[in-house]
């Protein structure tokens, strides 16, 4: 039985060395103290380092977030200064005016003027999307970094703490991601459907300037 416990403590001992191959070797009692103090060491590393990605990712998403922010209020603003024109211009028609007026042209190139760069924000957010994909892709990593990180050995009570808090942290970023995402859809699906719709109602109102008075196109 003596004999069997030896060689089993002799295997294990060759297992745990095997597992943290970075440990260096030595006497019993310097091994020991040695893995312990480089395992701890390995996990405190590990933490302060997805602590670190963890708090980038989020001040990411705060960026991101104040960005979508930026753009929506700069499409309102367009919105606003390209419905003004386009009311100023269709009352005017409506009363009759000269064809080819060219106070209701300049109008017309200011509301064109608005829809530009409403398509130029629209622009953004479609790439704003993609930055906020990549995040999701990012956390899921820190994630799982972190679930790896509970099963290394040599960690302390802290280190695991740390851990959870991350983790918590991270899910917590992860449902930011996808109020986000689904933000963002929503603004761009909106502003696709508003450009179209109005490309056409400045296309109508181009023709009837042109002829002084609120007419409809003819169809081709």
């Amino acid at each position: 039985m003596g004999t069997w416990t030896s060689r089993a403590a002799v295997l294990l001992a060759a297992v745990s060395l095997a597992g943290c191959a970075e440990f260096p070797a030595g006497g019993q009692g310097g091994s020991t103290r040695a893995a312990s103090s480089t395992g701890g060491a390995t996990v405190t590393g590990r933490v302060n380092q997805l602590r670190g990605d963890q708090q980038a990712l989020s001040n990411a998403i705060a960026a991101q977030s104040g960005q979508l922010e930026a753009l929506r209020n700069s499409i309102a603003n367009e919105t606003r200064a390209y419905n003004a024109a386009v009311g100023h211009i269709a009352a005017r028609l409506q009363a009759g005016t000269t064809p080819a007026n060219p106070e209701l042209v300049g109008r017309w190139n200011e509301a064109q003027g608005s829809l530009d760069k409403i398509t130029a924000d629209l622009g953004q957010l479609n790439s704003l999307a993609v930055q906020v994909t990549t995040q999701a892709t990012v956390a899921g990593n820190v994630l799982d970094t972190v679930r790896a990180t509970y099963s290394v050995g040599g960690a302390v009570d802290e280190d695991h703490r740390q851990l959870r808090a991350i983790e918590g942290n991270t899910n917590r970023a992860m449902q930011d991601i996808d109020r986000l995402i689904g933000d963002l859809n929503g603004e761009i699906q909106r502003q696709n459907s508003f450009l179209m719709a109005e490309r056409a109602n400045l296309a109508g109102l181009s023709y009837a300037i042109n002829a002084g008075r609120l007419v409809a196109m003819p169809r081709r």
